[in-house]
Formats: structure tokens, C-alpha cells, sequence
């Protein structure tokens, strides 16, 4: 029996019709590597903007208001067309908005595009009207150029969901439920997270980074499935083109072509009533979470500090901040595995260690990899959907219950004195 048998076939078959798909190899890497060019080269000519945002001294409201915020930024949304995309490699506008502690000091920041800075300047003003924003240099470059170092170690990953994107995570109305309406007493989401970023000693850093681009409602017309999912719905699979004209010539309705009757009959089958309790409340938030505007989102963070000084139990609690964002039956957020700076070396399985080769080379790689990935705002290729309310859970200027150490706010504004006093 020959074992090569099929290769040999195989590789036969492609020589002898190298003229029909070599051709065709040919055009669509020409075309992708044009885009590619075309992409990086219009990326290049792109001027942005890092915006210091510093809180009022009494906010004194819900983060609700920070949805305003997105749904202006939202306004920003325009499909780039193919023949701009392909002759101009232009890219739809895209956001990111940065919580980032430096020894302990918590600032807020949002990097855009040049030519989109008022439009997130008024939308944020017009939320919080006594907040001071002001263009500073990019804090990225405080640090060396590439990280890991001889002096300095780090930990990076990005994050993306435990489910499919039109489960939700826990909001801030979950909070203020928690925690009463009275707005000295709320919960505030970020709370958790200032204490730590607050924890950090000079020469500790911690970035967090959300980067938010609009999108249209496909995203919520996939949501569908989910809910099919929720309510014990079968999707039902689609016939292709084949199967569409063979249902047609044997006198049958095509697959995945229901009748109107059926459709109705379908309705009927289905009864709220019958949901558990649980089901009903998952039901409800993803139906609530598709009727709002979406964002295509990538959520990295990084930690870093000198060698002598990197305590890894601040990894532990930033990813243990995102946590608290889990409610039963929704969705949460968990480290990527495949960008995470903890890797196993090559044939790791068969060593005692379980580490492998190279492991140390590889964890390396990563950390160069996602710290510039960081420092460029990129997105990740596994990007998720958050819509507004779940934007202005995670980045938000934070109420008058967080009192962090090192965190900064606006000094209360000094009124000129009133005219005719006397000297």
C-alpha cells in the first residue's frame, strides 16, 4: 500500500491545473496587498491628539450621563465606501479612551484623529461642563520605547467576552440598585478600580484602554440568534442557491423559506409565560442592549514596573475589577490567551515542567508585541460590540464617592468679586 498515494494525486491535480487557479491566487493578492498598502499609508498621514479629561469636584450624577457622551461620538459614524477604502485606504474614525494610573496618580485621557477633537471636546463639556480638558503630550512616551527591558518588566493582555456578543454586562443601573438612589451613597463602578490604580507606588504603572469605533446595527440584527437561543428556538440553517432550486423543482417550499403560516404558526409556539424567571431576566437585558447604539471595542491593559518593584498581585486585582461586571446569565470579560504575556515554550506537554522551549523567548515576544500594540491604540482582531451603556460603565469621570488617593480633580472655580466694594 503506498502511503503517498493521495499526496502524490494530490499534488498531480494542482500541477496540471496550475492555469485555472493561479491566476485567480494571483488577483487576490495583489488586491490585498494594494489594500494592505493603501491602509498603512493613509494610517501614517493621520495626525492625532492626546486630551488630559480632569474631573469636576462634585460630580454628583449618574454615569448615565456619560451615554450622552457616546451617542455623540456615535454621530461620527459613516461606512467607508469600497472605492474610497481601496484607491484612498481610508478607515472609519475610531476612538480611545484611557484610564491610566503612574504611581499611584489616576488620570483620565481620550486619543482621536485631529479633526474629530471638538466633537469629543462638546461632547464631553456638555456632560460635565466644569471639567477641564487640555491637550498634553502622549504619557506612553514617559516610558522606554519598548518594554520589556532590562529594568522593567510587564504584563499586558487584551480582553474579550466569556459569550456572544449581544449578552451584556452588568451596568451601572446594577449598582445603584445595590447601593440606594441617595447620590452621596451610590456605587460608583470605578471605585473598585481607583483603589488600585490608587495602591501604586512611583515607578508602578497600570494602562487600561478602550478602543471604541461606531458601527451600524448588523451587529443587533445577529443578536437574533442569542435570543433564538434564550427562548429554546432552533435557527433554523439556510439552503444555499443548490438547495433553493432543488426544493423548487421537486414542487417544495425552499429550506430556510418559511411560509407565512408557518411563521404565524411559530409566534404561537412561542410564550413568554413559559420562560424561567432567569430566562425572562437574560431576555430582557440582551433586548435592552440592541436598542442602543453600538461600538466595535478592544479592551487591553498593561502593567509595569521596575524588576525590583513589580508586584503581580496588581494583575490580579485589575482583572479582578472586570469581574464585578459579571452578573449571572450575562456576560463578562476574561483575558485573551492567545495575547496574554504568559505562554508556554514549544513541546511543553511532554516536559515535567510543563513549560516547554523557548518559553521565556516567547513571553517576550508577546510583551514587545502588545505593548506596541498598545502605544499604536490598534485593535484587536477579536474585537467585541458594547453599546453606550456599557461604554459609560467602564470610562466615565467618576462621582464624589471615589475618593482614591492621587486622584485628580478640577479646583473649585474662584468667581470674580462683586462690583462697588470698597478697597
Amino acid at each position: 500500500m503506498d502511503l503517498f498515494g493521495p499526496l502524490k494525486t494530490s499534488l498531480s491535480t494542482l500541477y496540471d491545473y496550475w492555469w485555472l487557479y493561479l491566476p485567480a491566487l494571483l488577483v487576490v493578492g495583489t488586491f490585498s496587498s494594494w489594500l494592505f498598502y493603501r491602509t498603512q499609508q493613509n494610517l501614517l498621514s493621520l495626525r492625532w491628539v492626546v486630551l488630559e479629561v480632569k474631573p469636576p469636584p462634585d460630580v454628583q450624577k449618574s454615569p448615565k450621563i456619560a451615554e450622552n457622551i457616546y451617542s455623540a461620538l456615535h454621530a461620527s459614524y459613516l461606512p467607508v465606501k469600497w472605492k474610497r477604502r481601496f484607491f484612498k485606504g481610508e478607515v472609519p474614525n475610531w476612538y480611545s479612551l484611557e484610564i491610566v494610573s503612574n504611581g499611584g496618580d489616576m488620570n483620565f485621557y481620550v486619543r482621536v484623529k485631529e479633526d474629530t477633537r471638538m466633537l469629543a471636546e462638546h461632547a464631553i463639556f456638555s456632560q460635565y461642563p466644569d471639567a477641564e480638558i487640555k491637550i498634553v503630550p502622549d504619557y506612553v512616551n514617559q516610558l522606554p520605547p519598548n518594554l520589556p527591558t532590562p529594568e522593567y518588566d510587564m504584563f499586558g493582555a487584551d480582553l474579550i467576552f466569556t459569550k456572544e456578543d449581544a449578552y451584556p454586562i452588568k451596568t451601572y443601573p446594577f449598582f445603584e440598585e445595590e447601593s440606594g438612589k441617595d447620590e452621596f451613597k451610590r456605587t460608583d463602578p470605578l471605585a473598585v478600580l481607583a483603589e488600585v490604580l490608587g495602591a501604586l507606588e512611583p515607578g508602578e504603572y497600570i494602562w487600561l484602554q478602550f478602543v471604541i469605533r461606531p458601527t451600524g446595527d448588523a451587529w443587533a440584527k445577529a443578536a437574533q440568534a442569542a435570543i433564538n437561543k434564550i427562548i429554546g428556538k432552533e435557527a433554523k440553517a439556510k439552503a444555499g442557491l443548490v438547495g433553493g432550486l432543488l426544493d423548487l423543482t421537486l414542487g417544495q417550499v425552499p429550506t430556510g423559506i418559511a411560509s407565512k403560516g408557518a411563521e404565524e404558526e411559530k409566534k404561537q409556539e412561542f410564550n413568554v409565560q413559559k420562560l424561567t424567571p432567569s430566562q425572562r431576566f437574560t431576555l430582557e437585558q440582551v433586548e435592552n442592549k440592541v436598542a442602543k447604539y453600538g461600538f466595535k471595542t478592544s479592551i487591553r491593559f498593561i502593567y509595569t514596573a521596575r524588576k525590583e518593584m513589580f508586584h503581580r498581585s496588581h494583575i490580579a486585582s485589575t482583572i479582578g475589577m472586570f469581574k464585578q461586571l459579571y452578573s449571572n446569565n450575562l456576560n463578562t470579560f476574561k483575558p485573551d490567551g492567545k495575547t496574554m504575556t504568559v505562554a508556554k515554550g514549544f513541546f511543553h506537554h511532554i516536559f515535567p515542567s510543563g513549560e516547554g522551549l523557548f518559553k521565556v523567548q516567547h513571553e517576550f515576544k508577546r510583551k514587545r508585541k502588545i505593548f506596541r500594540r498598545y502605544k499604536q491604540r490598534a485593535f484587536h482582531k477579536k474585537l467585541m460590540i458594547l453599546n453606550t451603556e456599557e461604554l459609560a460603565t467602564l470610562w466615565h469621570l467618576p462621582g464624589i464617592g471615589v475618593k482614591a488617593p492621587g486622584f485628580p480633580r478640577v479646583e473649585a472655580k474662584k468667581g470674580q468679586p462683586p462690583a462697588g466694594l470698597p478697597i
